[in-house]
């Protein structure tokens, strides 16, 4: 009786322990903090209202939606680039300094605004949101 109940102590603290380093394993995947933003680049996937509502991409920009394109990027030395409509890309291109820091990204713009990216994570996907012009403009990895 002593042997087996030993034995159902050690089973109980080796279920505790793998609960423990499960839980930690799962936690740090889905940890937004960890994911490495430089040498990245992010591509616009979708767009939602002030109140959630999906829209077009092309209602934003008032463009064809052939015509839209955008990207954010972001480097090893702390610098990123957002370009957010239709045209040429020096039409529309914005960059600065980045921090990242509680699920959130802090961008530092070179005309001295400031802003504020959060970064998501939506099932096996990382989206970056994009507050503009009273939309949130939803960024995937490409």
């Amino acid at each position: 009786m002593k042997r087996q109940s030993v034995f159902l102590s050690m089973l109980t603290s080796t279920a505790i322990v793998l609960s423990a380093v499960l839980g930690m394993l799962v936690f740090s995947a889905c940890d937004v903090n960890a994911i490495p933003l430089g040498n990245t680049v992010w591509i616009p996937l979708r767009a939602v209202d002030a109140s959630g509502d999906e829209v077009e991409l092309n209602t934003i920009y008032n463009a064809n939606y052939s015509n839209y394109q955008g990207s954010l990027s972001f480097q090893e030395n702390n610098t990123f680039e957002l370009w957010m409509g239709p045209g040429n890309p020096n039409d529309g291109t914005h960059s600065g300094m980045y921090e990242q820091k509680d699920g959130k990204i802090n961008v530092f713009f070179d005309d001295d605004t400031v802003e504020q990216f959060d970064i998501q994570q939506n099932g096996d996907k990382t989206l970056i949101a994009v507050p503009y012009g009273g939309y949130e403009v939803y960024f995937i990895k490409q």
